[in-house]
């Protein structure tokens, strides 16, 4: 047997951060020492120093040269070999001391836990609440808390929280797969309903023995912090890019989601920043590895724009095998049905402008100019195409939920001819609008047979942003319903493009189970989170299916800045405070690829562009269907439709004027109180899309009279 197939590595998520932050001459030697460490852990020339106030006598140092040093645990028994920590030698040492590795012994996953911070807290919660008082885990036992994720010495501290900023205190302590479940109980969940809604077991599966590492790295919620390294191909993509964990590291609640048999189609919704995207790449990966049978099968990976059909494309070939890679085809909606239609021989054009002349030209036919032709657009996209009306007995028997103007059946009879002329110009030149193309091709492929397609399951992002003969496509393209055939991802408080979806009338059902929730922020601080929530506070959003969504339990996990927000008189005053801005940023050594200024339209991205230009500040502007190169030098501008799906370390608003946010030509076209309140939320979403793009901060700034929406935010 070769020889380093006697040995097992294991990489920690901080041995990773710890990693990312060395200057890149030492990543190189610390990457070189792993390759060779890999191989024989226990050769003659890696020396094991003891660290003579370690929390464990497992835990040791090697050196990777005179002034820096890995942080290893390497093992009583078996021959598995923890990567923890890789640091200047006296903050590596620091850590060793700080830290302990320890496999719960409830839960069975092995943590990595801060015992002098812990310690702290602990004295912090007895000093701050007195014994009188009621702590809000009193009716949960130890070793259900445990079993949780909670580390047995950090129960004390846990048994000390009162108040709401207690929650948020002892929540920085927890590690991540804990983090969850301690929320939910704190929000009122009981402890039944937690260990339900996390799909956890309330007993133990099986006997727990804390010294057997190897069987801890079998656990789910191990694997939320450590990898076992199997490949070298994985090792050296993971040294390459220490920085981008998600490629590697999925959180129980995300990784439960991901690595099953599903009896039928999923829904999974959640908050910007859960990782719904991360969910459904590695979802898409994780079938084509366990659940296609024929090198012939493939996975349909489809999303809304192209922009972002093309950034998730360039995340899988970072993570995906080749020989999978081959087997997930990866394609916005609108471009897949035109190839689809190209192939079959189909002529037609699908257009994706106004039309205006052609509507003008039904709009003629209208009995009297009491509704607008704006209220006959958003009819026909609403309820005509919504419900495929194609006779006048249909639309006549068609819902027109949501609707602000009330029609009577007559009403109805008088203004159809309207949209069977609109029908009939685009068909005399040869268009289709794209739900009506969505259809024709569903038809299409539904006649044909499930077997016609190469696709046995489909994964769909930003599910928000599709319609409902978009859906109606999806449910043919997967076939008939079965095991694993679609999982769709969305939020709808992120719906930027206006059109509201219920799945189960489109063929899919998803209710009980099927439909899950992510409720953690991985991205934004939670006073960015906080800011952006209050956004769309008191707005309604569905969840996909004909419910009601909420953001009440979601949360993120870091704190940091709070959102600026300034005001100025002039743009010149403005444009001052963002090259101020930029430039302090710059001193820090933050890069200003990682700053992202976004815009509501072009023509203030123009602005802007213009005014940096001349101040002599990169700048890169962010094309529409191509990936941002981070290789590329400058700021980088985007419009909020643009930065779907991007994160920037830091997030410039600027020009967020009354006459900007909501934008003052759109509301225009409003014809009605209803039509009005569903541009604003559409608005409103923008926005918290755009501000919800920050890691680190949001910096928000306008001249003269600012956007209306930020009188409303505490």
């Amino acid at each position: 047997m070769p020889l380093e197939n006697l040995f097992n590595l294991a990489v920690s998520d901080e041995f990773l951060d710890s990693l990312s932050r060395l200057p890149q001459k030492i990543q190189g030697q610390v990457s070189k020492f792993i390759r060779q460490f890999k191989n024989n852990p226990t050769a003659t020339g890696i020396n094991y120093e003891t660290i003579q106030n370690s929390r464990n006598k497992n835990i040791r140092s090697v050196r990777i040269n005179q002034e820096y040093r890995a942080i290893i645990l390497k093992p009583d028994v078996g021959n598995t070999y923890l990567l923890l920590w890789v640091d200047h030698h006296d903050r590596a040492y620091a850590w060793a001391e700080r830290k302990n590795c320890i496999v719960n012994s409830e839960s069975g996953a092995l943590q990595i836990v801060d015992v002098e911070s812990v310690t702290a807290s602990i004295a912090q919660f007895k000093q701050k609440n007195s014994q009188q008082q009621s702590n809000r885990f009193q009716q949960v036992k130890d070793k259900h808390l445990m079993r949780l994720g909670v580390p047995e010495i950090l129960l004390p501290a846990l048994r000390q929280v009162v108040t709401d900023q207690d929650v948020d205190d002892i929540l920085m302590h927890l590690p991540s797969e804990a983090k969850e479940a301690v929320f939910l109980l704190a929000s009122g969940y009981s402890i039944e309903q937690v260990f339900q809604e996390l799909d956890k077991p309330e007993t133990a599966k099986a006997t727990i023995n804390p010294h057997d590492i190897d069987q801890a790295l079998q656990n789910e919620e191990t694997l939320t912090h450590f990898t076992v390294i199997t490949d070298d191909r994985d090792l050296e993509k993971m040294l390459a890019a220490p920085l981008e964990k998600w490629r590697v590291f999925l959180h129980p609640s995300q990784r439960k989601l991901v690595n099953r048999n599903w009896e039928g189609a999923v829904r999974v919704l959640g908050g910007a920043g859960t990782g719904k995207t991360v969910v459904a790449i590695h979802r898409a990966i994780w079938l084509a590895k366990h659940y296609l049978k024929s090198p012939h099968d493939q996975i349909f990976f489809t999303t809304f724009t192209k922009n972002l059909a093309v950034d998730i494309k360039t995340n899988l070939k970072t993570i995906c095998p080749p020989e999978h890679l081959k087997q997930i085809h990866v394609i916005n909606l609108d471009a897949w049905v035109t190839q689809f239609f190209r192939q079959e021989g189909v002529t037609f054009k699908i257009t994706y402008e106004q039309n205006d002349e052609l509507w003008q030209d039904a709009y003629s036919l209208a009995p009297s100019s009491e509704w607008t032709l704006d209220f006959y657009r958003e009819e026909w996209r609403d309820v005509v195409l919504t419900q495929d009306c194609q006779t006048e007995r249909e639309y006549l028997k068609a819902r027109r939920v949501g609707r602000g103007t009330r029609l009577s059946r007559q009403q109805r009879k008088e203004i159809w001819p309207v949209f069977e002329e609109y029908r009939n110009l685009l068909l005399a030149k040869n268009f289709r609008e794209p739900d009506e193309a969505f259809r024709e091709a569903a038809r299409l492929i539904r006649q044909r047979g499930s077997e016609y397609l190469p696709f046995r399951a489909v994964v769909v992002d930003e599910a928000q942003d599709m319609s409902m003969a978009a859906f109606e496509l999806l449910r043919a393209i997967a076939g008939d319903p079965h095991p694993n055939d679609l999982f769709i991802v969305g939020d709808a408080h992120q719906r930027i493009y206006g059109k509201t979806v219920v799945l189960s009338r489109c063929g899919i059902e998803v209710r009980g189970r099927r439909s899950r929730k992510l409720r953690l922020n991985y991205r934004t601080t939670e006073e960015t989170r906080i800011w952006a929530t209050a956004i769309l506070s008191g707005q309604s959003v569905d969840d996909l299916d004909g419910g009601i969504d909420t953001l009440t339990d979601y949360r993120s996990l870091m704190h940091g800045e709070a959102p600026i927000v300034q005001g100025f008189e002039t743009f010149d005053q403005e444009m001052q405070f963002i090259i101020e801005k930029l430039k302090y940023l710059q001193q820090k050594d933050e890069k200003l690829s990682s700053v992202g200024i976004v815009l509501r339209t072009q023509g203030l991205i123009d602005k802007i562009e213009a005014a940096l230009i001349a101040a002599q500040i990169p700048v890169h502007r962010i094309k529409r269907s191509q990936p941002d190169d981070l290789k590329e030098v400058g700021v980088r501008l985007g419009s909020m439709h643009r930065v779907k799906g991007l994160q920037f370390n830091y997030i410039f608003l600027p020009l967020l004027t009354a006459q900007n946010l909501p934008l003052k030509s759109d509301l225009a076209r409003c014809f009605d109180e209803v039509s009005r309140e569903r541009q604003l939320l559409q608005e409103r979403s923008l926005l918290h899309v755009a501000a919800t793009r920050a890691k680190q901060q949001v910096i928000v700034s306008y001249h003269g009279q600012g956007c209306p929406f930020l009188t409303e935010i505490p």
